[in-house]
């Protein structure tokens, strides 16, 4: 009897591993639907030095966001004025609406309206350099300065840096005489570092009113990583989704009066209960209903063999695999909608008792999750507690839809990055932040979010930080880049 047992544990365990190592060697992106053949020829031709003047001669313009009323614009007419004297045949064939006074829409008209256009995307604005860390930056952030072998200042990477290069390949094209077959539109927004209402929105809603479905939209967020964590090699990571974004106000109301006779309890320490319950709420993190399976199959040769075997097999490595992950802020954003609770306030005196508190904790929202789910959890989570109330702040805005890894679309912008960085191999991703591209959801069949460019660690501190610079390489990498979405995309 007990021979039976052990030999069909046995066979059991014997099937199970052969299961496991299937999947495990299985475990891979599918073939893109088509590659794109490049030559270099075609990704070659730019004067890369005198490119880089011109990023230079951008930076130059303090085109910061408008954030106030009567913040003045003359930057921005200024640095139109410029793109319009430096890229003369660029200007000459396309067609220029000016959305909302300062955001830039061109129009590239294609010779067969029946193909889908392409949308390309970048922002103007870029955001302020505080008085505070000026001395921290070895250069003027305004100076538009070349030096080893980089271009410094404001904006280099986020986001001129992808104007400038998309207004370098556009104008060498055009110098050519060349048109495209297919349309394509050039968005340039002024505020998107404010949200883009005035600028993404409203060139969106332009094109939603006139019909235009387009075959994708390409936009900043992503970028190649020199040292990707679960690698420790390059990866180029192209964003197919982002996340939504919503602050929780978590209100709690007590009894006031004197601290030397409590209730037992206060707005205070219901507010905290309130907070703690709602930060520890049960989130669901794992690897499907996003683009991180994706990402693990597209990188699955470079992976180690316990973590291929651990993501192949999440039905059954799953708890282990999270545990791993538990303490990687960046994996925990990847898996699941992530909670920090960032403002709190009550109480005006260390001896009264005040008659409410409020704290604020702001959610970034996932791609599986919704804003309704998440403010449904949040309210279980505090139930019971007398005087708690939770609802959004002033709105949420859900997580973008989640882009195709298989498509066409996709294949091209694939094949463009691993000629410009073949050292990098190509994963799909999910957009951490918040990007213009977002508007755009409804007027393209896919949005993507990729600049192809190679950042360290270090690099992907720059944007917003201090000494923002992009180096001339890079920026090489992103005229040729562009100038491959335009002839093999739309000139094809």
């Amino acid at each position: 009897m007990w021979r039976l047992i052990f030999a069909g544990l046995a066979l059991a365990l014997l099937a199970l591993a052969g299961f496991v190592g299937y999947r495990t060697f299985s475990f891979t992106a599918s073939p893109p639907p088509a590659e794109v053949a490049l030559d270099a020829e075609r990704l070659a031709g730019v004067d890369v030095s005198a490119a880089a003047q011109h990023l230079a001669e951008a930076i130059r313009f303090p085109t910061v966001s408008l954030a106030e009323e009567d913040d003045d614009p003359a930057p921005f007419e200024h640095f139109h004025a410029w793109l319009a004297e430096t890229y003369p045949a660029f200007h000459a064939a396309a067609r220029l609406e000016r959305v909302s006074g300062l955001s830039l829409m061109y129009t590239w008209e294609g010779s067969d309206p029946a193909q889908p256009p392409i949308v390309l995307l970048a922002h103007q604005d870029v955001v302020p350099v505080a008085e505070d860390t000026r001395a921290g930056w070895v250069v003027d952030p305004f100076g538009g300065i070349i030096r080893d072998d980089a271009i410094w200042g404001r904006g280099a990477i986020d986001d001129k840096g992808s104007l400038i290069a998309l207004m370098e390949a556009a104008e060498h094209l055009a110098a050519q005489g060349r048109q495209p077959l297919r349309s394509v539109i050039f968005a340039f927004g002024h505020d998107e570092e404010l949200g883009g209402e005035l600028g993404a929105v409203r060139m969106a809603a332009k094109l939603a009113e006139r019909g235009v479905r387009a075959w994708f939209v390409l936009d900043e967020g992503m970028a190649a990583v020199a040292e990707h964590p679960l690698t420790g090699r390059p990866a180029a990571m192209i964003g197919l989704a982002e996340r939504g974004s919503g602050t929780l106000h978590v209100r709690a109301v007590g009894q006031p009066g004197h601290s030397s006779m409590p209730p037992r309890e206060t707005a205070v320490s219901l507010l905290a209960e309130a907070v703690n319950r709602i930060h520890d709420m049960p989130i669901e993190r794992r690897l499907e209903g996003g683009p991180a399976l994706g990402m693990m199959r597209a990188l699955a040769p470079e992976l180690t063999f316990t973590t291929r075997m651990a993501v192949a097999n999440e039905w059954l490595f799953g708890p282990l695999l999270r545990a791993r992950l538990a303490d990687d802020p960046a994996a925990q954003a990847l898996l699941g909608t992530t909670i920090a609770p960032t403002m709190i306030d009550g109480g005006v005196r260390p001896n009264v008792l005040p008659a409410e508190a409020n704290a604020m904790i702001n959610l970034r929202i996932h791609p599986r999750d919704s804003a309704e789910s998440l403010l449904a959890e949040a309210r279980a989570a505090v139930s019971g507690l007398d005087g708690v109330s939770v609802d959004w702040n002033s709105g949420a805005r859900e997580a973008s839809p989640v882009s195709s890894a298989t498509s066409s679309s996709y294949a091209l912008l694939a094949a463009l990055s691993r000629a410009v960085l073949p050292e990098a191999p190509v994963a799909p991703g999910l957009v951490l932040a918040g990007t213009d591209s977002r508007h755009f959801t409804d007027v393209a069949e896919n949005v993507y979010r990729y600049q192809p460019i190679l950042l360290t660690g270090e690099d992907l501190e720059m944007p917003h930080g201090l000494n923002e610079r992009i180096s001339i390489e890079n920026f090489d990498r992103m005229i040729r880049f562009y100038l491959g979405v335009i002839e093999a995309g739309a000139m094809q």
